[in-house]
């Protein structure tokens, strides 16, 4: 069964698409079929060749290309804020630039309410703004 948080969203597969991603994955989506949910190939195919189709990898692998490709390791970070009485978790993200191991941006402040909405965001800042 596919869970769509595990993917990146079409967006992001539109964006990495134009930054070169050229992995051999399952999942693609439709360019004129803005689905939430991946399409699920039964073999591996670089989709992003196709003028009708973007590969959709999972996040990991997104984050797999990005340290591979890039140098640039993305870490999504989790912290407790008090919102009144209740203590709430809060995700986020650090960018590091693994050649020299300098941040590449100060904190991102994405506070999203999980893993991977927070994952999603800091692989699409890297692709708008540090690639």
């Amino acid at each position: 069964m596919i869970t769509k948080e595990d993917y990146v969203s079409f967006k992001t597969a539109k964006l990495l698409k134009e930054k070169g991603f050229d992995v051999y994955v399952r999942s693609y989506y439709e360019k004129y079929k803005t689905k939430e949910e991946p399409c699920i190939y039964e073999s591996p195919w670089n989709w992003n060749i196709s003028s009708l189709r973007y590969s959709a990898p999972t996040l990991q692998m997104a984050m797999k290309w990005l340290r591979e490709v890039h140098k640039i390791g993305v870490f999504p970070t989790t912290y407790s804020i008090m919102r009144g009485d209740d203590v709430v978790y809060v995700y986020d993200a650090i960018i590091i630039n693994l050649s020299d191991h300098t941040l590449m941006t100060e904190e991102l402040e994405l506070e999203k309410d999980s893993y991977e909405e927070s994952t999603e965001a800091a692989i699409k800042y890297c692709l708008e703004n540090l690639i």
